[in-house]
């Protein structure tokens, strides 16, 4: 094998936000640019609990190497894991990846050393020693001389050269049971920290699996007189021209080493002015600059034009494991737990330790500094107002950065999830308004046309963005109409005051754990805002925008939508023409497949009061003599349901539309893909909003009940298990009674004083009606005070009785066979390669149908959250792959709007 030659890498993020016709994003940019604060903005932790001894990141890809001798993979995007490299036999001590970024270089406590194939995925190379060697500590490729070096615990210095083919030689020792290098008087650097890195378990070799061995002549025997910890790669240093290779060892020394004709020749010794303190890591900065990690907690810092050590920086109270070069300084971590910060003076600047042991590893991924630990997590930092150089930035000079529309998608969203826009309570008022304001400059530095619109007095505003279309198709005549799309959500969250310590970490302040973002309104309804707000900003900044797209966030939703009818009514020149309504305020049934939703229940909020003018009685005294309010009140709600679980109000039922076969149809996918999940499918933590408010109680004897039943039992015990027994018909009818039949429910009785001795004067109780397609709400009200009034008299109690309507929403009911669903079908298929479940909700969201009716167009309904997001409750959450994969769905699906 040949590895391709070097090329120079391309920025991930070229020029993703300056055109030279547009400045659309450039403010957002300059904000981005003048963060202060190094801060952590996700942490992975490995599922083997093993630490993270080494880490190497490409522009997708991130791979940590463990203790317990797996390479995991994650994806950099999402943060999700891909896959696992196993091969290894003992502790996976170093990786390094190619410049081209399509080879993964890894060195073990094994002996040995494998090369995996990035494209693949897959382990192509294995190579072996013609000694014993012990634990190989460090590995370093050299794009120019196509040859990979690494550093022995045998204090040897051994290459391959892959511009030859592979040297095929009779292995000279079981890789799996190597004899070991006795432990010299050197610094046992796992061993001190308790690591072991020998893991001797069996691995099966793997087919198409090049085996290579080094050649003697590729061996330099005693190149330190300690184990080799860490190497460095330059070229065309100060004093020496072409590949450099500097190695560190535990004898104190800094070795440089010329590379000549597929060999290397000593060039130079550094040492330090203590040779028993070990050098356990490098650094090359742009400047010619030698960082080095030293045992004990300093840093020397040696001038690679003079070879003078001109300082040593007492960095730590431990070992210092780590060295990094950065624009202005050096970055450093150490055993001691610490991760510190330098500046171009070589003073400390900053310090962070939200790791909870030793620091292994580190690595850079563009403006991002990811760590590794012994407390088994990778942490991503962003490190603002500079940036991180690799040695090939070194090498090429090549260190601009601009900022990619993902990152200035979380960089807003975290500065968003920071302000409380909590509805319904006077005390976060401004906070609100300062929300709106926010977004609303946001939306205008995206190149949307944005403005506030009043809600009703004492009530948050409503944000107006249009984003005008910049693409003409080419059959598309002069006069052809442009279509227009409105996507509606809210600014809006639920409470989160944390005053149980329920949270992971504060609500208002955006973390990252294992691929998810935790916040309040991360997934309700932020987070899908934004993306949908980039997809459309992407397109324009493309000029791919053939739609005119205007975005509609209110501030009330999660208090009714106070105010809202009454806002658009006033401004209703602003919303002419609208073809398509489009919203993300729901979640998947489970985790795995993605979802449509094209129906939502309507809901009818009422309080049911009977009261006297009586004072507060005792009921020792007035007991048995007087009508009690409360037991009236139990009396009448007593009478709105049957033992059948059936509503009582006369009519109820009556106007419901009957299945048809084409909705039927609809619910065998989701009935099969019950019946094969072998976990329980959903979340016992649902949102108002979600498809099915926990997991489904699908039990013989809720499915006994007939079709309207206003059954909703919450069995939470039931396992996959339970899902099986059932039959698809007995599934079926219990997600439509969940989903597309009406219920009432009776949430709370309340009296004025909470004493076990007094008759209270009075007695309110909470009712909601969820109604479904065709029921008329007016009609439904009617008859249910019609109903409760009647009940009450033929109590013939001496107290009276109040009935209020407090709020109401409309049913939806959305064409799962018109162009627009089929079209989100076909760009969610091409998305998750598979096609989604179309599903109905038992929830309600106000503004849907008015909207429809508003605007005399259609709505769609993407959910981009799993069922395990927890809107509403603490932890909320929403998966960073869901967020990108919402974005390029809303992206395919405005593209694809005829």
């Amino acid at each position: 094998m040949t590895l391709p030659s070097p090329t120079i890498l391309k920025n991930k993020f070229n020029s993703s936000l300056s055109r030279s016709n547009s400045g659309v994003g450039d403010n957002i940019s300059k904000r981005l640019e003048q963060k202060l604060d190094t801060r952590c903005i996700h942490t992975i932790t490995q599922e083997d609990d093993n630490s993270v001894l080494s880490l190497a990141a490409n522009d997708k890809y991130l791979f940590s190497g463990s203790q317990g001798s797996k390479i995991h993979v994650w994806d950099l995007n999402t943060f999700q894991l891909v896959t696992v490299f196993e091969g290894h036999c003992g502790s996976v001590l170093g990786l390094t990846i190619s410049d081209d970024q399509q080879w993964l270089f890894s060195c073990s406590g094994d002996g040995t050393v494998r090369v995996w194939d990035i494209a693949r995925l897959k382990c192509s190379h294995l190579l072996r020693s013609c000694h014993d060697v012990g634990d190989i500590f460090t590995l370093i490729y050299t794009s120019g001389s196509n040859l990979l070096f690494f550093g022995c615990q045998n204090t040897s210095m051994q290459w391959y050269d892959f511009g030859q083919g592979p040297q095929h030689h009779p292995i000279l020792q079981d890789p799996i049971h190597p004899s070991r290098t006795e432990k010299s008087q050197f610094f046992k650097l796992f061993h001190d920290l308790g690591l072991d890195t020998k893991q001797h378990h069996h691995v099966e070799e793997e087919q198409d699996l090049i085996q290579c061995v080094i050649k003697t002549n590729h061996v330099y025997a005693n190149a330190h007189d300690g184990y080799i910890y860490c190497m460095a790669y330059a070229n065309d240093l100060p004093n020496i021209e072409g590949e450099v290779i500097i190695t560190g060892s535990g004898d104190g020394n800094i070795k440089i080493w010329s590379i000549q004709n597929k060999s290397v020749q000593h060039y130079q010794t550094l040492t330090g002015s203590d040779p028993d303190r070990g050098i356990l890591s490098l650094a090359i900065s742009e400047d010619g600059y030698l960082f080095c990690g030293v045992q004990g907690g300093h840093v020397q810092i040696w001038d690679l034009e003079t070879y003078q050590l001109i300082r040593s920086v007492i960095a730590h109270s431990d070992d210092v494991l780590l060295v990094m070069a950065n624009e202005t300084g050096f970055i450093s971590a150490s055993a001691d737990g610490l991760i510190k910060f330098w500046n171009e003076a070589f003073d400390f600047s900053e310090s962070v330790d939200d790791h909870n042991g030793i620091i292994l590893s580190m690595a850079k991924s563009n403006d991002y500094l990811i760590t590794g630990s012994s407390d088994h997590s990778i942490k991503v930092w962003d490190v603002p107002s500079t940036k991180i150089l690799s040695t090939e930035q070194f090498r090429k000079n090549n260190s601009n950065y601009d900022c990619s529309s993902c990152d200035l998608l979380m960089y807003v969203l975290e500065r968003w999830v920071a302000i409380r826009t909590v509805s319904g309570n006077p005390h976060y008022l401004e906070e609100c308004r300062r929300g709106a304001k926010f977004f609303k400059n946001i939306l205008q530095q995206l190149g949307a046309q944005s403005q506030l619109i009043p809600g009703a007095t004492g009530r948050n505003p409503l944000i107006f963005a249009k984003f005008s279309a910049n693409l003409t198709r080419p059959s598309q005549s002069p006069d052809t109409k442009v279509p227009t799309v409105l996507f509606y959500g809210h600014y809006d969250v639920m409470p989160a005051e944390n005053e149980n310590n329920e949270w992971l970490q504060d609500p208002f302040k955006l973390s990252g754990l294992n691929g998810y973002i935790y916040g309040r309104g991360t997934s309700d309804n932020k987070g899908p805002i934004l993306a949908s707000v980039f997809a459309v900003h992407e397109l324009l900044k493309e000029g791919l925008l053939n739609v005119n797209v205007i975005f509609l966030i209110e501030g009330e939703e999660e208090s009714g939508s106070h105010g809202f009818l009454e806002a658009l009514e006033k401004h209703q020149h602003m919303f002419e023409s609208i073809d398509l309504i489009i919203l993300s305020n729901s979640y998947w049934l489970g985790e795995d497949v993605p979802c449509i939703t094209y129906g939502l229940r309507g809901v009818i909020h009422a309080s049911v009061t009977v009261f006297n003018s009586l004072t507060d009685l005792h009921s020792g005294v007035e007991g048995g003599a007087v009508s009690e309010p409360l037991i009236d009140l139990v009396h009448v709600l007593g009478k709105l349901i049957d033992d059948d679980k059936r509503v009582c109000i006369p009519a109820f039922y009556e106007d419901v539309l009957p299945v048809s076969k084409a909705e039927e149809k609809l619910y065998d996918p989701i009935v099969a893909w019950f019946k094969s999940s072998k976990s329980l499918p959903m979340s016992t933590s649902r949102s108002q909003h979600s498809c099915i408010t926990t997991s489904p109680s699908l039990s013989s004897e809720a499915n006994s009940k007939y079709e309207g039943s206003n059954n909703s039992s919450d069995d939470e015990s039931v396992t996959s298990t339970d899902l099986t027994l059932q039959t698809c018909e007995q599934i079926k009818k219990q997600l439509m009674s969940r989903w597309r039949y009406p219920t009432l429910t009776i949430h709370s009785i309340h009296v004025p004083m909470d004493n076990p001795t007094i008759i209270s004067h009075c007695a309110r109780s909470a009712v909601s009606m969820r109604i479904v397609p065709n029921q008329s709400i007016t009609e439904i009200c009617r008859t249910f005070e019609k109903y409760v009034r009647h009940t009450f008299q033929n109590l013939k109690s001496e107290n009276n009785i109040s009935i209020e309507i407090q709020s109401s929403a409309d049913y939806w009911l959305g064409n799962p066979d018109s162009k627009y669903f089929k079209a989100a079908e076909l760009a969610i298929e091409e998305e998750w390669e598979m096609k989604p479940l179309y599903i109905r909700e038992g929830g309600s969201i106000p503004a849907v149908r008015w909207l429809e009716r508003f605007c005399d167009a259609p709505a769609i309904h993407i959910p981009f959250g799993q069922s395990s997001d927890q809107a509403h409750l603490p932890n909320e959450r929403i998966r960073l792959q869901n967020l990108h994969a919402g974005r390029r769905i809303i992206k395919t699906l405005l593209k694809n709007i005829q």
